[in-house]
C-alpha cells in the first residue's frame, strides 16, 4: 500500500503534458534537454537509475523517483545495457568498463562503490536477478567452440559461476521464471533461433517453437508474472510480431499481426496487457494488446522516437524514453574555419557518409524511431535527392567509382543488403535470409560488396556478393565474427572476432577465408588500414577507447595517437591526417590531428555533440554530423484508457 501511494503521489504532484484525445497523459520526470537512456525503477518503485552519455562512455546515475537528487555513480561503461534491480531493490547489477571490457558491477541502490563480480576474458552482460537474491543471470563471450557466448548464473555468496543450461553448446541467453521454478532460453542457431524451457536446474530442456524466427527483446520481462507464459517477438510473416506461448502446453498464440515491426513487448504487473513498440506508419509508437488476445491501443501518436523502458512497478503507468532533438549535415573550411549546414533544418540527417570524390554526401534522414530514407545532396549546396524511401535504413557505403550505395535495410522484413544506382531507380536486394546482414564493404575493383551475417553461423561469419546480384560466397566458416570493417578501394577486409579464449581480437580477412592476426594483444579491436602492412586499432581503456598505430601482425606495444577519452572518427587516405572527437563533458567536439608533425588542432567549440566526420580528397574541408540528442523518461497513464477496454 505504502508503495501505490508513493507512485500516485508521485505523478499527481507533477504536471501532465497534453496529449491529443483519446491518448493517456504523460509526466516527464527529465528536464527539458536530457539525454538519458534505458531507465529502470526499483522493485518499490522509490528510486531510478539510468545512463547518460559521457565522452565515449556512458555514465550511470541514480535518483529518488523524482529525479530531484540525481547522483552520479562510479559506473561507465562502452556499452549500454539496462540496469538490473536485485529483489529486495537494496542492489543493481550494472556492465561496468573501468575493470575491463565489459564487466559485471554491483552497486548499492543509492550509489556508492562498485563490487565487480566477474572477471570474464571478454564481456559479460547482466540479464536479471535469480528470486533469492543471491545469483544473477548474465551471457558472456567465451572460447568454447572457437569462440561463442553463452549464459552463466553466478552466485555473489558463493563465488561460483555455472553455465546456466548445462549441455547447451548452441549461443544462448536464458532467464528465470519469476517463481523460480524454471527457465526460458533462446538458441541461436545462426539465422535460426528458438525458444526452449528447462526446469531451474537448466536440466530436462523442452524445445517449445519450431519456426526458427522467435528472438527475445533481452529484457527480463520474458516471462509472465504467473510465470506460466513466454512473450516473445517472430518474424515467420516476414516482419516481426509479438507472441506468447504456454510454457506447459508449448501452445504458441499470436497476439499482433501488423504489416510493420511489433516489437520489444513487456508484460504489465497483472499479466493482463503486453506493451510493445511498433513502427506501423511513418514512426515509431507505443501500443498495447491484452494478452488473451484482442485488438491493439495505441499509448503514442508523435515523431519522437519512443523506446520502452518498464512498468511503473504495480501500476498501470507506462514508463519510457522519448525525444529527438535535432541532427543535421554541416561542413567547416580548415583554411579559416567558417562553417555552414548542408542539410535543411527541417529535417534530421545522420549516418553520413561522403561520396569517393568528395562532391556529394549521403545520409540517413530520420523520421522517427525505426522509420527513415536515404537521400544524397552536392557539399557545394543544392538540392536533396531521396534514393530510398522508408524501412529502417542503415550503414552506408559508396562503390569505388561512386555510382552506387550500398547500405543494410530491413525493407523487406530482416536487416538485408541493398544496392541503390546514384542515378536513380529502384533499390535492389542482394540477400533475402531470414537473419540479419550487417557492414556492407566494397571490393578494390567495385564488383562485389563483402558483408557479416548470421546466415549459418554461431555468431557470423564474412560474405561476397556480386554487386550486380547472384548468389552470396561464404568466405570465412569460423561463425565466430563480431564485426566487418574496411576502406572503399582497399582489397583487405577487416574484422572483429571472438577467439579461442573469449576475447575479442582484430584481424585482416582474406578471400580464401584465412586470418591474418593484425595486434596480438588482448582485446583489441579493428579500426582503419593505414597505408602499407599497418592498422588502427582500439583497445579498451580507463576514460573509453585508446588508439594505437600498429604494424600488422605486431605484438609490440604501441603509443597512443590521442589524449585518454578522444576517439578516432576519420584516417585519410595516406594515413597522414586523423580526425577525432575530443570529450566535452556530455558532449564531443572534433580535433585534427597531423600525424607527420604531431600538431593537434581542435575544430569546433561548441555545445552540440560533433558525430560522424569525414575530410574531402583534397583536404580542405570537414563534412560531419552536428546534434543535440533530446532523450526524456516519461511516465504514461494508461489506468483510465486501459479501464475502458475488456481483454478476452
Amino acid at each position: 500500500m505504502k508503495r501505490m501511494m508513493f507512485a500516485g503521489g508521485l505523478l499527481s504532484l507533477a504536471a501532465c503534458a497534453p496529449k491529443p484525445s483519446g491518448l493517456p497523459p504523460v509526466t516527464f520526470i527529465s528536464p527539458d534537454s536530457a539525454n538519458q537512456s534505458l531507465a529502470r525503477f526499483s522493485p518499490d518503485g522509490s528510486r531510478i537509475d539510468w545512463w547518460e552519455p559521457s565522452g565515449q562512455v556512458q555514465q550511470l546515475w541514480t535518483s529518488d523517483a523524482a529525479m530531484k537528487n540525481p547522483v552520479k555513480v562510479p559506473v561507465t561503461s562502452l556499452a549500454m545495457y539496462a540496469p538490473v534491480w536485485s529483489p529486495d531493490g537494496s542492489r543493481v547489477a550494472v556492465t561496468s568498463s573501468d575493470g575491463g571490457l565489459l564487466q559485471i558491477a554491483i552497486v548499492p541502490s543509492a550509489g556508492g562503490a562498485p563490487q565487480q563480480i566477474t572477471h570474464e576474458s571478454g564481456l559479460a552482460v547482466p540479464v536479471m536477478w535469480n528470486r533469492d537474491g543471491d545469483r544473477i543471470a548474465y551471457f558472456a563471450t567465451t572460447g568454447s567452440g572457437g569462440g561463442t557466448y553463452t549464459s552463466f548464473a553466478l552466485s555473489i555468496s558463493h563465488h561460483t559461476t555455472t553455465p546456466l543450461v548445462p549441455g547447451e553448446s548452441l549461443p544462448y541467453v536464458g532467464f528465470w521464471s519469476p517463481d523460480g521454478t524454471r527457465i526460458a532460453y533462446d538458441v541461436f542457431e545462426g539465422s535460426k533461433q528458438t525458444i526452449w524451457v528447462a526446469d531451474s536446474a537448466g536440466q530436462h530442456p523442452r524445445q517449445l517453437t519450431t519456426d526458427g524466427f522467435e528472438v527475445f527483446a533481452q529484457t527480463d520481462q520474458v516471462w509472465s508474472p504467473d510465470s506460466k507464459e513466454i512473450v516473445y517477438e517472430s518474424r515467420r510473416t516476414g516482419t516481426s510480431d509479438i507472441w506468447v506461448v504456454s510454457a506447459d502446453s508449448g501452445a504458441p498464440r499470436q497476439l499482433t499481426r501488423d504489416i510493420r515491426n511489433d516489437t520489444r513487448p513487456y508484460w504489465s504487473p497483472d499479466g493482463r496487457w503486453i506493451a510493445f513498440e511498433s513502427d506501423r506508419g511513418r514512426q515509431t509508437d507505443l501500443w498495447v494488446v491484452p494478452t488473451a488476445g484482442g485488438p491493439e491501443i495505441r499509448v503514442t501518436d508523435d515523431a519522437d522516437q519512443e523506446t520502452i523502458d518498464q512498468w511503473f512497478p504495480g501500476s498501470r503507468k507506462l514508463v519510457y524514453t522519448t525525444g529527438q532533438g535535432e541532427s543535421g549535415i554541416w561542413a567547416m573550411s580548415l583554411a579559416d574555419s567558417t562553417e555552414h549546414r548542408l542539410t535543411p533544418d527541417s529535417i534530421r540527417a545522420t549516418l553520413m557518409q561522403l561520396s569517393p570524390d568528395g562532391k556529394e554526401v549521403a545520409f540517413r534522414i530520420d523520421h522517427g524511431g525505426n522509420v527513415s530514407d536515404i537521400a544524397v545532396m552536392p557539399i557545394g549546396g543544392g538540392p536533396l535527392r531521396t534514393l530510398v524511401e522508408g524501412g529502417s535504413n542503415s550503414e552506408m557505403a559508396w562503390s569505388p567509382d561512386g555510382s552506387h550505395l550500398a547500405f543494410i535495410s530491413d525493407r523487406s522484413g530482416t536487416p538485408d543488403l541493398w544496392v541503390v544506382d546514384l542515378a536513380g531507380g529502384t533499390p535492389r536486394q542482394l540477400d533475402n535470409w531470414p537473419g540479419t546482414e550487417q557492414n556492407p564493404v566494397w571490393s578494390g575493383d567495385g564488383s562485389s560488396i563483402y558483408f557479416a551475417s548470421d546466415h549459418d553461423s554461431r555468431i557470423e561469419d564474412v560474405w561476397k556478393v556480386a554487386a550486380s546480384g547472384g548468389e552470396p560466397q561464404r568466405i570465412t566458416k569460423s561463425g565466430n565474427l563480431n564485426q566487418v570493417g574496411g576502406r572503399t578501394g582497399r582489397p583487405e577486409v577487416l574484422a572483429n572476432i571472438v577467439d579461442a579464449t573469449g576475447q575479442f581480437a582484430s584481424m585482416i580477412v582474406k578471400d580464401d577465408g584465412t586470418f591474418t592476426p593484425i595486434w596480438k594483444h588482448n582485446n583489441s579491436f579493428a579500426v582503419d588500414l593505414l597505408p602499407g602492412d599497418s592498422a588502427i586499432v582500439a583497445q579498451p581503456a580507463a576514460a573509453g577507447f585508446a588508439f594505437y598505430a600498429v604494424p600488422i601482425g605486431s605484438d609490440r606495444d604501441a603509443a597512443s595517437l590521442l589524449n585518454p577519452g578522444d576517439n578516432v572518427a576519420y584516417v585519410s587516405d595516406d594515413g597522414s591526417k586523423i580526425l577525432y572527437l575530443v570529450v566535452n563533458g556530455a558532449t564531443r567536439d572534433l580535433g585534427l590531428l597531423d600525424r607527420k608533425t604531431g600538431v593537434r588542432r581542435q575544430l569546433t567549440h561548441t555545445a552540440a555533440d560533433e558525430g560522424a566526420a569525414t575530410l574531402t580528397p583534397d583536404g580542405k574541408t570537414v563534412v560531419f554530423v552536428r546534434s543535440r540528442p533530446v532523450r526524456r523518461i516519461a511516465i504514461a497513464d494508461l489506468t483510465k484508457l486501459l479501464a475502458g477496454a475488456h481483454p478476452q
